[in-house]
C-alpha cells in the first residue's frame, strides 16, 4: 500500500499541513521538537485509527483548538482510496471514501502499517508490557480484528480486577468474568504465540547476518501451565484453570495476576537474557533483526508492502546496521518515512522526497 498524500489540521503543533508523498521514501528532517513525529504519528493514526505514542485523543488535539482531522489518500489493493479520521475529547469519526468505516472492517485489509523509533531499540531491556504491546502492534497490522479482540479481553479484565479492587466479589460473578476472561484472552495467546513462532527463524538468520558468532531467539512466554496447551480451545481451558487456582491470590491483592496480561516476549543470545548480558550493539542488531523479520511478515501476510515509518532511529544506528536497514528496505520496495535531524546520515535512496519541518510547518526541498 501507499500513502499518496497527507494533510493534517490542529494535529499537535501542527496548524494546517499537506504533503505529497514519495513512493518509496519521504524524509522530514528539522531539529528536535519541530514536529516531525507528529507527522508519522498521523500517517500512523490515519491508517489504525490510534496513535502509536498515547492512548489519550485530547493529546494529539492542538492547544487552543477542538478538533484535529487527518486525510490520507492512499493506494490499497489497486484502488486511489481517501481516508478521513476526525479527533475530539473522547470522540472519534473515521470514514473511507465518504462512508464510515470501522478499524477492523474487510474494506481495510492489508493496510498495514510498521513503526521503528528510539524506544524501540531498548525493546530486550524494556518492561515486558512493551514487548507486549510491540507483538500486538504486529499482530493488528495483518489481522485488524485484532483490535476488537484485545479490546474485549482489557474489559474483562479491567471489569474483574475493579471487582477484586473493591471487594465487590462472589465467586459466581467470578467465575463469569473468568470464562470470558479465558475465551478471549486464549485468543490473544494464540495470535501472539503464531507470531513470534513465525518471527523467530528470521530474527535468527538476520542477527547472525548483522552480528554474527552468537543465535539470537525470540520465544512467546506464558504461565507453563498454558504453554503446554497446543491450540486455542486447550490454551481457554488452561486460562480458565489457572484462574480457578490463583483465585485466592487475586482476592488477597486486588488484581488479577493469572493471565496474558502478564505474559513475554523473551529475546535471548546465546543461553542468557539479551537483556542482561547483551551488550549495546548485540541488543539493536537483535531489535533490528526483529523488526526487519516483522516488516517482511507483514509483507507476506498482507500480499501488500507495509508502509515503514522510522523516527530518528537513522542516527541511533551505527554506519554497518544503517546500510543493512536500507539495503533491506531497497529490496523490499515498501514506501518509508523517516524522520531525522540531519540528512547526511542517510544514504541517496531511489525515489526520495525530503520536506524541512520547522515548527510545525513543512516545506519541500
Amino acid at each position: 500500500m501507499l500513502i499518496k498524500r497527507l494533510a493534517v489540521r490542529s494535529w499537535r503543533n501542527l496548524a494546517k499541513e499537506e504533503l505529497a508523498l514519495g513512493e518509496r521514501v519521504t524524509v522530514l528532517f528539522g531539529q528536535n521538537g519541530q514536529g516531525k513525529s507528529n507527522v508519522l504519528e498521523a500517517a500512523y493514526y490515519a491508517i489504525t485509527f490510534r496513535s502509536f505514542r498515547t492512548s489519550s485523543s485530547a493529546e494529539v488535539i492542538r492547544w487552543g483548538d477542538s478538533k484535529s482531522s487527518i486525510e490520507a489518500a492512499v493506494w490499497l489493493r489497486g484502488l486511489d482510496r481517501t481516508i478521513v479520521v476526525e479527533v475530539e475529547v473522547g470522540k472519534k469519526r473515521t470514514k473511507l471514501d465518504g462512508k464510515s468505516v470501522r478499524r477492523d472492517s474487510d474494506s481495510l485489509e492489508g493496510a498495514g502499517v510498521v513503526v521503528f523509533g528510539p524506544e524501540d531499540l531498548r525493546l530486550p531491556k524494556a518492561p515486558a508490557a512493551e514487548r507486549r504491546r510491540a507483538l500486538d502492534r504486529a499482530v493488528f497490522a495483518v489481522h485488524r480484528p485484532y483490535y476488537r479482540e484485545a479490546l474485549d479481553f482489557e474489559r474483562a479484565l479491567k471489569a474483574r480486577n475493579g471487582l477484586l479492587r473493591k471487594g465487590e466479589w462472589s465467586n459466581a460473578l467470578l467465575e463469569s468474568y473468568d470464562e470470558t476472561l479465558a475465551k478471549t484472552g486464549a485468543r490473544l495467546v494464540v495470535r501472539r504465540r503464531a507470531l513470534a513462532r513465525a518471527l523467530a527463524p528470521e530474527v535468527e538468520r538476520i542477527f547472525a547476518e548483522i552480528h554474527g558468532g552468537l543465535p539470537a531467539t525470540v520465544r512467546y512466554r506464558s504461565d507453563e501451565r498454558v504453554e503446554q496447551a497446543q491450540d486455542e480451545a486447550e490454551v481457554e481451558v488452561a486460562l480458565l484453570g489457572g484462574l480457578a487456582v490463583e483465585r485466592s491470590k487475586d482476592v488477597r491483592r486486588g488484581f488479577t495476576g493469572f493471565g496474558p496480561q502478564t505474559d513475554d516476549l523473551e529475546m535471548d543470545l546465546g543461553e542468557h537474557r539479551a537483556r542482561e548480558h547483551g551488550s549495546q550493539g548485540q541488543i539493536r542488531s537483535l531489535v533490528l533483526a526483529f523488526k526487519i523479520a516483522e516488516l517482511a511478515y507483514v509483507e507476506g501476510q498482507n500480499r501488500e508492502t507495509p508502509v515503514l515509518l522510522l523516527d530518528d532511529v537513522a542516527s541511533e544506528l551505527d554506519r554497518e546496521r544503517r546500510t543493512r536497514l536500507f539495503e533491506t528496505l531497497a529490496a523490499m520496495a515498501c514506501q518509508t518515512l523517516i524522520t531525522v535531524t540531519e540528512r547526511e546520515h542517510l544514504p541517496e535512496l531511489p525515489g526520495r522526497v525530503d520536506w524541512r519541518v520547522t515548527e510545525g510547518h513543512l516545506e519541500r526541498v
